[in-house]
């Protein structure tokens, strides 16, 4: 039978209010705004052997105060345990008298937290099965940690980080970051796009005017005054939400706060969706300091690594973000962090102890120093020595195994058995028939050894494939990483958006003709994300017009148009190269092909044109060069 609430509120919005959050917890809620029919109310429950498990009471009452109402139910048998939750407008500290006559669960003055009323409700009523808030100190468990945590228990709510004025805001949604925004004006949507001068800053300074006069959310006064172009606003929320979470990592000082929520809840807010583990990876590069990683790993030399399952499943994520790194094949076999410090790169210092400081790497002291040691760790063979399996457990073990091999590499679809064209039906049979096929009750009275843990493992890897591809948001992003995965491109959003903002800082250094700072630039976004054709085409041409070294540019330049043909900043440069080079037929020959398969290529059509009327005047220059002046 469900749990039921007395509510004894004479404020309608207020009662309303704990009502819903009643109904979210799977609460019944009894509303009534008088004290005497709240006493009608508990004792015609009680009488009806249907007591209610909690109270909810407002101190301020019309013809009857609620003090009253909970010395009435105190004096009674069956009100004398009951759980109290005292509320009040008035009264913005608890009176030690009430304390200690009706001695609530909970007080809160109004306006409450409705999560923190929440979890009075849930902790009141032993709601089974529902989170409540946890919250903690960032000197005892680093937001790295946090960030790992919730992830691994793939739950949906608000991380708030809090430190010295800056309150950071980071909404989960089963684990992974959907949303993140703060009180910090340089971490908002456009602050990055005005640096980098996308937008202008009196535009920027209007829409944040806006925000404040009307008290809705930058991001929609930037929608709502046109500052920013929708495309340009999904990236910037992008943006917003990397540099929120990432700007909480490093947070040493401070407070940290979870609220869970319902999965739901998560969907008033952008999408703009991250791993937390990218992000901690992210973290170990941006805020990298190798001699304080040194020193905080010398302190725990002694200890051994080992990955976590976490980090098992999430090596494709930190590969992605930090390519060729040599930490995570390292941290393995229980090796020691004595010996990763003489064999470890300098530069990854920081991604070991970020991966450290998460728990995504796990540390354990030295065996002798541990108090009780772990058994020692058998073989399949050797735990299965000596036992004798039927036909029929064999077969089950061998498909067991030949299964869990097979699903290490798999993509969702190939764990269900559906082509990625599969429609929702398709999908749902094809769950049905795996679940069945790993369920443990198909396993029943058999001996299966040590392939036994295979059987639950099995079962969660295919229930992970139905929920993200019968999930049509989430499906779809799927099928871009597949895709994107595929292609040998960065499936890292937060990688492709900074590399982006680099290369548009690198463009303006270029067209400034400082070519020095261009060529960092740019091959720092090629770094980011090596997949954009563009990125190497600017690069080789910031290092011809610094260096005038034909060959390495035209390196990097015929690269970008390897990867795509059709680039036209790539095909420009390809001739200016090779007319400074002084083959200027050869130049022209690249003009007149693009021209030809591209009628529309303006640019390229008056620079051949150019070369076919001979040098330039002292007035006249090429379009390339102008293009700089710009």
């Amino acid at each position: 039978m469900q749990n039921k609430v007395l509510i004894v509120e004479d404020e309608t919005s207020a009662s309303r209010l704990v009502a819903s959050l009643c109904a979210e917890v799977g609460l019944a809620a009894v509303e009534t705004p008088t004290g005497e029919e709240a006493k009608a109310a508990l004792e015609g429950a009680a009488v009806a052997g249907e007591p209610f498990a909690a109270v909810v009471l407002d101190l301020v009452l019309g013809e009857l105060d609620g003090f009253k109402v909970g010395q009435f139910m105190r004096g009674q048998p069956w009100g004398a345990n009951t759980p109290l939750v005292v509320m009040s407008g008035v009264y913005k500290q608890a009176n030690p008298d009430l304390m200690r006559e009706l001695h609530p669960v909970a007080y809160f003055a109004k306006p409450f937290e409705p999560a923190q009323m929440r979890d009075a409700l849930v902790k009141a009523c032993n709601v089974p099965g529902v989170a409540t808030a946890v919250e903690g100190n960032l000197s005892e468990k680093p937001a790295a940690a946090v960030f790992v945590d919730l992830l691994r228990q793939k739950v949906s709510g608000i991380l708030t980080v809090t430190g010295d004025s800056a309150v950071r805001k980071i909404h989960f949604q089963q684990g992974q970051i959907r949303f993140a925004h703060s009180n910090v004006l340089a971490e908002s949507a456009g602050s990055a796009q005005v640096a980098s001068g996308v937008i202008k800053q009196a535009s920027f300074d209007r829409a944040v005017a806006m925000s404040r006069q009307n008290k809705v959310p930058l991001r929609e006064a930037l929608a709502h005054s046109r500052v920013m172009s929708p495309e340009q606003l999904k990236l910037a929320v992008r943006q917003q939400t990397v540099d929120v979470s990432l700007n909480a990592l490093p947070m040493e000082t401070g407070t940290w706060r979870f609220e869970p929520h319902a999965q739901g809840l998560a969907d008033s807010v952008p999408d703009a969706r991250t791993s937390p583990v990218a992000l901690v990876v992210d973290a170990a590069k941006r805020f990298a300091a190798p001699a304080a990683s040194r020193k905080w790993l010398e302190a725990r030399r002694d200890s051994h690594l080992t990955r976590s399952p976490d980090l098992e499943r999430e090596l494709f994520t930190v590969r992605q973000v930090w390519p060729g790194e040599g930490v995570t094949a390292f941290a393995t076999g229980g090796r020691g962090i004595h010996e990763a410090l003489s064999r470890v790169k300098e530069t990854e210092l920081p991604l070991l102890h970020w991966l450290c400081l998460s728990g995504l790497v796990q540390l354990a002291g030295r065996q002798k120093e541990q108090p009780s040691p772990a058994p020692p760790k058998h073989s399949p063979v050797e735990l299965d020595r000596g036992t004798n399996f039927a036909p029929r457990e064999q077969a089950a073990r061998k498909m067991l195994v030949e299964s869990r091999d097979r699903f290490r590499e798999a993509n969702h679809y190939q764990v269900l058995g559906v082509q990625p064209s599969a429609d929702a039906e398709t999908i749902k049979a094809a769950y049905f028939e795996a679940a069945k096929k790993f369920h443990s009750d198909s396993f029943s009275g058999m001996e299966l050894g040590s392939a036994r843990p295979l059987v639950e493992q099995l079962f969660t890897r295919v229930g992970e494939a139905y929920g993200i591809l019968t999930d049509p948001e989430k499906r779809a992003e799927y099928d871009v990483y597949l895709d994107r995965k595929a292609k040998g491109l960065p499936t890292d959003v937060g990688a492709v958006l900074r590399a982006e903002e680099v290369f548009r800082r690198g463009e303006k250094l270029f067209k400034s003709g400082k070519w020095d700072e261009a060529e960092a630039a740019f091959r720092e976004a090629v770094s980011l994300n090596g997949a954009e054709a563009e990125f190497h085409a600017y690069l080789g041409m910031a290092i011809f017009r610094k260096r005038g070294d034909a060959g390495e540019a035209a390196g990097f330049v015929e690269r970008a148009l390897e990867m795509d043909p059709r680039l036209k900043s790539g095909t420009l440069f390809r001739a200016q190269i090779c007319e400074a080079q002084g083959d200027l037929e050869k130049a022209k020959s690249i003009l007149r092909k693009a021209v030809e398969q591209d009628p529309g290529f303006d640019e390229a059509r008056e620079e051949l044109g150019r070369l076919r009327r001979g040098p330039p005047g002292p007035e006249k220059k090429g379009l390339l060069t102008r293009l700089l002046k710009k």
